[in-house]
């Protein structure tokens, strides 16, 4: 008697209640796996790209000069004067398809800008600047611009490399590339979403009571709204 009293004294308790934001009538062992297996496979599916989101994302929070830390650079390492037909390119389209067919360049444009010409004065005389055009092509690996002065012979090309970190910290910010990554980086932020809600849904239960959860989440969010509060920017139209 006394030791089945023993080993009833020594059995752990159960701790009382359920996983946290899940109906009862749901917490079936099928369902909590397929949660939890779900839950770990999306980490698995994201796991590279996740690092180097995390990296990149270090870096960009420190692109401004506060708290400044170099996040990679680009470097100048080709110019070329090229030869034109002074009538050929007559706007920034124009340009763009220019470039396009003089340097087999098969992406889109990422900017164009006109500087619009008219009188000017030099040397106390009066002169007429031409319009000029520019044309960037941008990728997560370099930089290609062209220049051109509406009538002249000839248009300044320039292209500029970027470090590997750089190249990194433009595919964060989907810089230069096709449809087909901007489609692979959306399931990268809906997997973050689903590891979010799922790993809330499983963490209270899995490794500690549920007011350590909600003051966890709640140190979080006052800690962000004090170090916002000085610096919260507002619209006025």
């Amino acid at each position: 008697m006394s030791e089945a009293k023993t080993e009833k004294q020594q059995k752990p308790k159960r701790r009382a209640g359920g996983y946290l934001f899940i109906p009862k009538d749901l917490q079936t062992n099928t369902i909590l796996t397929w949660l939890r297996r779900s839950h770990a496979w999306t980490g698995f599916y994201g796991a590279l790209f996740f690092f180097f989101l995390g990296l990149t994302g270090f870096y960009l929070n420190h692109r401004t000069a506060l708290m400044h830390i170099e996040g990679g650079v680009t470097k100048e390492v080709a110019s070329l004067s090229a030869p034109v037909d002074p009538g050929l390119i007559t706007s920034e389209e124009t340009l763009a398809l220019w470039m396009q067919d003089a340097f087999d360049i098969d992406a889109e444009p990422s900017r164009g800008r006109r500087r619009a010409g008219g009188p000017v004065s030099f040397g106390g005389r009066a002169a007429e600047q031409a319009p000029s055009y520019t044309v960037t092509f941008r990728g997560p690996n370099a930089i290609i611009t062209g220049e051109y002065e509406l009538g002249a012979n000839r248009v300044s090309v320039k292209r500029s490399n970027a470090s590997l970190l750089k190249g990194l910290i433009d595919l964060h910010k989907v810089v230069g590339v096709n449809k087909l990554f901007i489609l692979i980086m959306d399931t990268m932020a809906g997997a973050m979403m689903f590891m979010v809600m799922s790993g809330i849904l499983l963490w209270t239960r899995l490794h500690g009571p549920r007011l350590a959860a909600v003051g966890i989440l709640g140190a979080v969010a006052v800690a962000a709204m004090l170090a916002l509060s000085g610096t919260w920017i507002g619209w006025a139209a």
